[in-house]
């Protein structure tokens, strides 16, 4: 991660997941799929808490950072001004999509197992959902840790339900949605990767066309 650039030409962007070194970014004017320096360094920031966010509806919340797209410079902020988070403030390079090496799959299924951790850690639920500005509600896949009676669960929703996967239940086909409930463990919260993921190939989409969105447990409903 270098040092930040200038700010002149910074528009803020919605941003993928990092998978094979590359992330998809969205604009108010268009979309574009990018490599990056530091695949790793960035992908350590993302789902984290810490980079900053643009509000959406029903008080929920996705990352975003600040795109230079004359240089190809990605550039995030901190979330917060404490100074324990100066760290997160820097600038990547980005480049022309590179060839995927490996299964993009597995490494989303990774990633997304690290930001349910980190989520259930700060209290948080999160959707995956189509990126973009004006996503639609649906498909949606949801993660949250619910604590009732003095016991916490991992639960996990998806809409519409996902069909012939091996890892979802099957429902009725006229069933909007389908959710699965296990007690909470590391082992229960990162399996929140396995889920989404299974669900979002059924989308018809890419690993790098899913963005993430956020909210508070106490907003849950």
């Amino acid at each position: 991660m270098s040092e930040q650039s200038d700010t002149t030409n910074l528009e803020p962007v919605l941003i993928s997941p990092v998978v094979s070194g590359m992330i998809r970014t969205w604009s108010e004017d268009e979309t574009r799929l990018w490599s990056i320096d530091n695949p790793e360094g960035l992908a350590e920031l993302l789902g984290r808490g810490r980079i900053a966010r643009t509000m959406m509806p029903d008080n929920r919340s996705r990352e975003i950072a600040f795109l230079d797209t004359e240089s190809g410079t990605l550039s995030v902020q901190p979330r917060f001004a404490a100074s324990d988070n100066a760290d997160v403030a820097g600038s990547f390079q980005l480049g022309d999509p590179i060839p995927v090496d490996g299964d993009p799959w597995d490494e989303l299924e990774l990633a997304l197992a690290h930001v349910a951790l980190s989520a259930a850690a700060r209290s948080e639920f999160w959707l995956v959902e189509q990126g973009g500005w004006d996503a639609p509600a649906q498909p949606h896949c949801l993660f949250a840790v619910i604590s009732e009676d003095g016991a916490a669960n991992a639960v996990m929703e998806a809409a519409p339900a996902p069909a012939d996967t091996g890892v979802w239940p099957e429902v009725p086909s006229d069933q909007p949605g389908v959710s699965v409930a296990a007690p909470a463990s590391q082992e229960t919260i990162e399996a929140a990767g396995i889920f989404a993921t299974t669900a979002i190939q059924t989308w018809n989409v890419h690993p790098w066309d899913v963005a993430l969105t956020f909210g508070k447990l106490e907003d849950f409903a």
